[in-house]
């Protein structure tokens, strides 16, 4: 080839283009963000737990306390000598019941629990710090508490006084409704009832049938009390301070 083909002949140029492969794009990728905003999410969590329970009275975080002290959701020997729930069993909780399901046969104590606290919450929130809703191997349990500053009986005896009629007669207004057999005990501090006659034994019970003879007034079906029980002061709720006035309360069990 001549020179002069040669000079006629343009050169060719190649660009190469490197492209750098990265792990997830370095330090410019997103996967920070994601890890970020979980972050951000649990921590928004914690706070608003804290400040639930910030917002709990004393008497509520004292209930609260002793409850988690007795309770587990284990049984046997895993529980530690506690007394087993029954949160382990069953069908699994409902969220959101459909309207009438508490009327239906069978229906599941978990379901019955979350009507009764819902209701607690509507009908009874000035005396929510003194009833304790919770499920047992043994049914749905309410604790109907004595505080000092709100007494559902009168100091000492047997009779109710208004504001345990009040929340008896929406307790009983809500058990109508359930099919469910009804155990009603009624449970006593361990300070000593003065005189030989009577005790904290006939305390218990004067109070455990008042509540019974309660409910029957205010619409509950009286076949669906099976058993009335006296335990005085042998299961206490504050078992490190059986003096508590939280110990003096009526339960119903819903079987």
């Amino acid at each position: 080839m001549s020179d002069e083909s040669r000079n006629n002949i343009e050169p060719v140029v190649v660009i190469k283009k490197i492209v750098k492969k990265g792990h997830g794009g370095g330090h410019h990728g997103g996967a920070w963000k994601v890890a970020y905003a979980d972050f951000i999410t649990a921590m928004m969590a914690l706070f608003m737990v804290l400040w639930l329970i910030a917002m709990l009275s004393a008497d509520t975080k004292k209930a609260i306390a002793q409850y988690f002290r007795s309770y587990t959701i284990f049984k046997g020997t895993e529980a530690g000598g506690a007394k087993g729930m029954s949160m382990m069993q069953g069908n699994p909780i409902k969220l959101d019941p459909e309207p009438g399901d508490i009327k239906k046969t069978g229906v599941v104590k978990e379901t019955i629990a979350l009507e009764l606290n819902k209701i607690v919450e509507e009908k009874l929130e000035a005396y929510k710090d003194q009833i304790m809703i919770f499920t047992t191997n043994d049914g749905v349990r309410l604790e109907l508490m004595e505080l000092e500053k709100s007494p559902m009986f009168e100091v000492g005896k047997a009779t109710l006084l208004p504001r345990g009629r009040e929340v008896i007669k929406v307790i009983a207004d809500t058990l109508k409704d359930i099919p469910n057999n009804i155990a009603i005990e009624g449970h006593t501090d361990n300070r000593q009832y003065p005189g030989d006659d009577y005790t904290n034994w006939e305390l218990a019970a004067d109070r455990a049938n008042a509540a019974r003879r309660e409910l029957i007034k205010d619409g509950l079906e009286p076949k669906k009390i099976t058993k009335v029980t006296s335990f005085a002061d042998n299961i206490p709720i504050d078992r490190q301070n059986p003096a508590d006035d939280l110990n003096r309360r009526v339960s119903i069990l819903i079987e």
